[in-house]
């Protein structure tokens, strides 16, 4: 890559590799590939290779990106004042080359739920399929299925915006490929099963999760089925009042509106002989996407604004609140982040489904009446291993120092605190 700078602003031409994601920190990136050999072609698979193009021989394991730049809204570059090195391997690709397999499927963690597809798929429905659209369906299910079970081990829930949307993209693709083979529901959570034990061993909190990963993953499925048949139905409407014709905007109102697939909506519309153009409803897609990106940018930063009485009044109500929902809920309910202002608090917190009136009153009420009991509230300085063994509830573990905070009300409450200062 070429800069030319002109007093602080930063113009980058590219003649190479370059790494950058809209606007944020950017900057030249290496990548560091590994050769299988001429088995996964010669000459061909060489020039395809400098040319940028599909082939197998050389895949990439590694990259460094030399952080180096900021690129503003306007597409302006400027120096950092702090440079680094962002790094990441391919665990799985460097684990597929180190056992000789050909694709990561084949690895542990994908294979005996890729194996057991196989075995039950319905015969009699993927006659129908070539091999490779079958393929392609296994290989799905089991990526879509581990990234959705890491995903709500997180706190995510399946929703029409943020992180919710993707996981809602993740399952409900995931379960149309299953179906699309004809597995069933038995079959459906023996899969599901299979991929959790498949990664529990890097992921020990899947396990931790197993039951609320499968009552959210199995939710999702009995609402999308349910948005299946609406969507279908509101389909055929809506080709019969436009006599026996659908457009690209109707396709993309029945996904905005109903939730059915962009890629049902098209097959449907291809089996009625018609035919649309993709890049349209692209077009659609991405202005939808952009207004929910605007959408985000706007909401609220995370944290306490500032201390004094009545931020750290309220700072002491999440701790009540995070345990009240936590007997209201169940323990999966932990809190994913929260805004504290002079005026209001704002508490985020993981659950599959909205809350009753019934449930919302109780937590109001368990909360009110440890308010009410004037406890006294506690901070102080130890190890989290100590603070463990004392029973302390812990959030955000893997980003604890030596030394953490531990923000106590009463017996009541006993959480390991990022916020609170003693």
């Amino acid at each position: 890559f070429r800069t030319s700078i002109s007093g602080k602003k930063v113009k980058i031409l590219l003649d190479g590799n370059y790494w950058e994601i809209g606007e944020g920190p950017s900057g030249p990136d290496t990548e560091i590939f590994f050769d299988r050999g001429e088995e996964y072609g010669g000459e061909e698979a060489i020039d395809a290779f400098f040319n940028d193009e599909e082939q197998e021989r050389f895949i990439e394991i590694w990259n460094n990106v030399f952080m180096q730049y900021y690129k503003d809204e306007k597409g302006v570059y400027t120096p950092l004042k702090q440079k680094n090195v962002d790094t990441g391997m391919g665990l799985e690709r460097m684990a597929m080359l180190l056992q000789g397999k050909k694709t990561p499927y084949e690895l542990e963690i994908f294979a005996s739920t890729i194996n057991f597809l196989k075995e039950n798929m319905d015969k009699d429905i993927t006659k129908e399929l070539s091999k490779e659209e079958i393929k392609a369906s296994q290989r799905i299910i089991a990526e879509h299925f581990r990234s959705g079970s890491i995903m709500i081990t997180d706190g995510v829930v399946p929703s029409n915006t943020d992180r919710g949307y993707i996981l809602r993209r993740l399952l409900r693709r995931a379960i149309r490929h299953i179906n699309k083979i004809g597995i069933d529901e038995k079959g459906f959570l023996k899969a599901l099963n299979l991929i959790i034990d498949g990664s529990s061993e890097l992921y020990i909190e899947l396990e931790e999760n197993r039951e609320n990963i499968i009552k959210v993953v199995l939710g999702e499925r009995k609402k999308f089925l349910e948005t299946i048949t609406r969507g279908e139905k509101e389909f055929l409407k809506m080709y019969n009042k436009k006599h026996d014709k659908i457009d690209e905007k109707d396709i993309f109102k029945l996904y905005e509106t109903y939730g059915l697939p962009i890629e049902i909506g098209m097959e449907l519309a291809r089996e009625k002989k018609l035919v649309l153009d993709e890049k349209k409803i692209e077009s659609l897609y991405e202005e939808h996407q952009n207004k929910s990106r605007s959408g985000s940018e706007k909401k609220f930063k995370g944290g306490l604004l500032n201390h004094n009485e009545m931020t750290i009044k309220y700072h002491t109500a999440t701790h009540l609140l995070h345990k009240a929902l936590q007997i209201v809920l169940g323990e999966h309910a932990k809190q994913k982040g929260s805004n504290i202002t002079e005026e209001r608090l704002r508490f985020d917190f993981s659950h599959d489904q909205k809350m009753t009136k019934e449930q919302i009153e109780e937590v109001e009420k368990i909360v009110n009446e440890e308010i009410q009991k004037g406890l006294e509230v506690t901070c102080i300085e130890t190890t989290f291993e100590e603070a463990k063994k004392n029973g302390v509830t812990g959030l955000f573990e893997d980003r604890y120092g030596d030394k953490i905070t531990v923000y106590s009300i009463g017996d009541f409450s006993k959480e390991v605190c990022r916020r609170a200062t003693c």
